[in-house]
């Protein structure tokens, strides 16, 4: 990785970590329910490493939860998106 695209990563984190979570949150419902994995969140919880219940805990818009930067970017590329849809 170059200097500049370490730059760009940083730059990127911050401006993720500076969103309201609720804004992530609701797009990344938007994002999952428009993929396969609506109806197979198990296999979204294994290729991210992740227990079922965190997955259902992400997909409830009224529970509170932080998603951190390197999740979004995991779970973007898994859902084959820009992490910047998950930021608008």
């Amino acid at each position: 990785m170059t200097i500049e695209e370490q730059k760009n990563l940083y730059h990127l984190m911050n401006k993720y970590n500076k969103i309201d979570s609720s804004i992530i949150k609701s797009n990344l419902i938007k994002y999952i329910d428009r993929s396969e994995y609506k109806r197979n969140s198990q296999e979204l919880a294994d290729k991210l490493g992740l227990n079922l219940n965190t997955i259902y805990l992400y997909r409830q818009p009224l529970k509170r939860s932080n998603i951190n930067f390197e999740t979004a970017l995991k779970l973007s590329s898994i859902l084959e998106i820009s992490i910047l849809d998950l930021m608008k």
